[in-house]
């Protein structure tokens, strides 16, 4: 968090993540953090256990963020020294009138503000730790979400999800993800940065994924699709950006597909380089898919909105709460997760027609604008805080 807005409703909240910070990275970490930023330091402090990195620590901290690992360490008897110190300092200073958790992992946190400094509590709520906690024997998470005065949810999917858990339909509230619309947005890479990353395919259509290597996201599915794209369109290239376990695997895919002379795995992308990494592409594809037995699926998907922000079109698999990312026909294509051949088939529809995947970059683009800025996220967060501190939610019934 480096720059905040200065906006006041007059309620001051207080933002418990207790893993998910910058220099933690993912998209619950940057979700937390771009929160932070858009509220601004009179509506929103954060107390979280993620240390900042080496080169910041000499630097002033941020405004609001306390950086505390000693309340969320090992053993309980630290962390409650820890606790009730950085709460007693936060009280002070800050005076804060309600909660909100970063996760459901962070409920216990809720309750113990609620017992004993008399604040209401909402929760984020993502997607696999929902699912985790429906098929968890530990009812804690349950416990926590349920007895939560309201419940953020990232798309309607999740909010299902939440139903499933026990909370009520009027406790859950649909808050999507923003987009900073004025870092993400349609630029030119220069001839000598294509080449630096693309080499001899700089001049070529690009695909790109950008997110962590695993299986959820669907890289396979884009290269089991690729010796099909390159029958139409030779020149492809499938830029994959990010890091993770599956990259040997997809490695090994490549070669086996016929296809490694025209992937491109790009690791250590930072947050700065982002922009001109979607700039080079002429489509965004992941076809995310979900292993519900393994408590895994794709939320929403932030990667979607700066794809479109940038101006790109977006391919995307239908499953989990991607529909809420991507409007199908509008801002991207929505396509079966594990159909390599319909995945073909769109990204070369959309590579040999080029109004088409202009028009669907542009309305997308249009969107992120509308509905997507950070400022009106924010400000949708603020109203339900007030509403929560005034009572309009009530006590959980299953307190």
């Amino acid at each position: 968090m480096d720059s905040l807005s200065g906006k006041t409703s007059g309620l001051k909240s207080l933002l418990i993540s207790s893993n998910y910070y910058p220099p933690d990275v993912g998209g619950i970490s940057q979700y937390m953090s771009s929160m932070v930023s858009a509220l601004g330091p009179d509506r929103v402090c954060c107390l979280t256990g993620v240390r900042a990195q080496v080169d910041q620590q000499k630097k002033i901290p941020a405004a609001g963020v306390y950086r505390r690992p000693l309340a969320f360490a090992k053993p309980k008897y630290i962390q409650a020294v820890g606790w009730a110190a950085a709460v007693a300092e936060i009280v002070v200073r800050e005076r804060p009138h309600a909660v909100q958790l970063a996760t459901l992992y962070d409920g216990p946190f809720g309750l113990w503000m609620r017992k004993w400094m008399r604040m209401p509590y909402v929760v984020y709520a993502h997607g696999n730790e929902v699912l985790d906690a429906i098929r968890s024997d530990w009812d804690g998470p349950r416990r926590a979400i349920r007895n939560a005065d309201c419940v953020l949810a990232n798309s309607r999917f999740t909010a299902g999800l939440l139903k499933q858990v026990g909370v009520e339909s009027e406790r859950i509230e649909i808050v999507h993800p923003g987009c900073d619309v004025a870092r993400f947005q349609p630029s030119a890479v220069s001839d000598d940065v294509r080449k630096a990353i693309l080499g001899r395919h700089a001049q070529g259509k690009i695909i790109l994924t950008v997110g962590r290597l695993v299986p959820r996201k669907g890289h396979d599915v884009m290269i089991r699709a690729l010796p099909r794209v390159l029958k139409d369109i030779p020149d492809a290239c499938y830029l994959i950006v990010g890091s993770g376990p599956a990259k040997p695997m997809l490695e090994e895919l490549t070669f086996s597909m016929g296809v490694h002379g025209n992937v491109i795995f790009l690791e250590n992308v930072g947050d700065a380089e982002l922009p001109s990494i979607y700039g080079m592409c002429d489509v965004f594809v992941m076809p995310s898919r979900a292993n519900l037995k393994a408590c895994d699926v794709e939320g929403f998907g932030i990667v979607y909105l700066e794809a479109n922000a940038c101006g790109k079109p977006v391919i995307a698999g239908r499953s989990g709460g991607i529909a809420d990312a991507v409007i199908d026909g509008e801002t991207g294509l929505l396509v079966p997760p594990d159909s390599p051949e319909t995945l073909a088939e769109s990204v070369c529809q959309v590579l040999t027609h080029k109004e088409y995947a202009e028009r669907l970059g542009q309305q997308g683009r249009e969107r992120a604008i509308r509905e997507f800025s950070w400022d009106a996220i924010a400000d949708h967060v603020d109203r339900i805080m007030i509403a929560v501190a005034s009572g309009k939610y009530g006590p959980a019934r299953n307190s």
